[in-house]
């Protein structure tokens, strides 16, 4: 029975992407493996947002190419329609490729590989049938759910819009089919169920629905205990909906208290370069109805330095922003160079020690603003979910209300997906740190960790 290996890198859209992948080899008789060695083919699902990764992973091609010749390679995901020529040179042309739109055609290039054949396959459209199919045995309890691909902003820095191009901007799953996969999920014992997509507030744009329809959807329809994470929204889109979603997510323990809304800058100058649709105080505004609704929530945000144009002003406004909007969380970025976007074009670089010093600058802000947020939280106990190992050492990773992570040693990895009390005595700018007071509901899979962490994403 020949072994199949995967690495995945980028968002949680890749990893649904990696999860349809999986299952298509699966359905043919392969085994899914852990190690590159013992495998006969290696897939490579890649990431095309940022130009220190995509450096990374044409390395990790190079490096597994001159070390295992003979094996069979497909390098599916975005770079691998930014980057067709240079990932044909590294693989001698003995390599398959794959662009994101045709992860649901895997049976039929696994019927071409077999057959010897090495192809591109490129496509100007997704079909939006398959989902994810849930299996603990690779997933745990946590199931991701693609519900769309695509987006209504055309921003100035994104390299995704070429790589992920649909007919009509945007095309979403059908809800009966999402509210069915995530059914079918709980049932078999999923417990933490990720929302994902390119713009997750655009859901059913083009099929006349919504995500608070889709999120009624699954809370009428499925039973049991499971917590839901509303994945990354553009606060142009999200903003034509937040007054319902908020009365969901306020109102239903099964929904995580969790935002990510990316602001990008500070500055409304650099917005409008950007191309982004909203002002600064448009954004400002939709924070604070947030934070008015659901005090305790998380607010996760992006903000990219060194963008061309930007000058200290600007920069010091996005540093303002932070302070002043006290996000639990942000992703800084400096700007790099994309293909097949405007802003590689655009006059007026930023040179990268100048871009170096803004990130690190913001970067210590963002950790000062997110240590006063995680301070708030010691002394209290909260119910959450055995979620993950952690990552250095024992323990776990338990996630309460808002998604919030709280490392707890006092709980052994058999214990993931339990339902748990847990009392937070510490804190840092990262996480919570807290004792698990009892356990509230026993685990419900008993996952093998090993192959689930095939699953793991490249989190840069």
């Amino acid at each position: 029975m020949k072994k199949v290996y995967i690495e995945t890198y980028g968002c949680w859209l890749n990893k649904a992407d990696s999860s349809i992948i999986i299952q298509s080899f699966l359905s043919r008789g392969y085994r899914l493996t852990n190690s590159v060695e013992d495998s006969e083919i290696v897939v490579l699902n890649t990431c095309a947002v940022r130009e220190d990764s995509e450096i990374r992973q044409l390395k990790r091609m190079r490096y597994l190419y001159q070390k295992y010749p003979d094996k069979t390679y497909i390098i599916a995901g975005c770079l691998a329609k930014v980057k067709i020529s240079e990932i044909l040179r590294i693989f001698n042309n003995r390599c398959v490729i794959v662009d994101p739109n045709n992860v649901e055609n895997f049976d039929k290039i696994i019927e071409d590989i077999e057959k010897g054949v090495f192809n591109i396959y490129l496509s100007n459209d997704r079909k939006m049938e398959i989902l994810p199919e849930y299996n603990p045995d690779i997933h745990g309890h946590i199931h991701v759910v693609p519900l769309q691909v695509g987006c209504l902003c055309s921003c100035t820095f994104c390299v995704t819009k070429f790589a992920r191009d649909v007919k009509g901007k945007v095309k979403s799953y059908p809800i009966d089919k999402i509210v069915e996969n995530v059914k079918k999920a709980v049932e078999r014992g999923a417990r933490e169920i990720y929302l994902t997509g390119q713009d997750v507030a655009c859901y059913g744009f083009d099929r006349g629905v919504t995500l608070v329809d889709l999120l009624e959807r699954i809370l009428r329809e499925v039973e049991g205990v499971y917590y839901i994470r509303i994945g990354m929204s553009e606060p142009e889109a999200f903003s034509k909906i937040v007054d319902q979603l908020l009365d969901i997510v306020k109102n239903d323990d099964r929904i995580y208290k969790y935002f990510h809304l990316p602001v990008q800058s500070g500055s409304d100058r650099v917005l409008e370069r950007m191309r982004r649709k909203y002002t600064v105080d448009e954004y400002r505004e939709l924070i604070r109805k947030i934070r008015r609704e659901i005090p305790e929530c998380t607010i996760v945000t992006d903000i990219i330095v060194g963008f061309p144009g930007e000058t200290d002003e600007d920069f010091e406004l996005s540093i303002k922003l932070v302070e002043e909007l006290e996000f639990d969380k942000v992703h800084v970025a400096r700007f790099s160079l994309r293909p097949f976007t405007e802003a590689e074009l655009m006059p007026d670089k930023i040179p990268d020690p100048i871009k170096k010093e803004r990130s690190r600058k913001l970067v210590e802000v963002c950790n000062r603003v997110s240590l006063r947020r995680n301070m708030k939280f010691i002394g209290k106990t909260f119910k959450g979910i055995v979620s993950t190992p952690e990552v250095k050492g024992s323990g776990c990773v338990v996630r309460i209300h808002n998604y919030k992570p709280v490392i707890v040693k006092n709980i052994d990895r058999k214990y993931l997906s339990s339902i748990v009390d847990v009392y937070i005595k510490d804190a840092n700018y990262i996480n919570l740190i807290g004792d698990v007071n009892s356990i509230v509901l026993p685990p419900s899979v008993l996952p093998k960790i090993e192959t689930s962490e095939i699953l793991v994403e490249d989190a840069s």
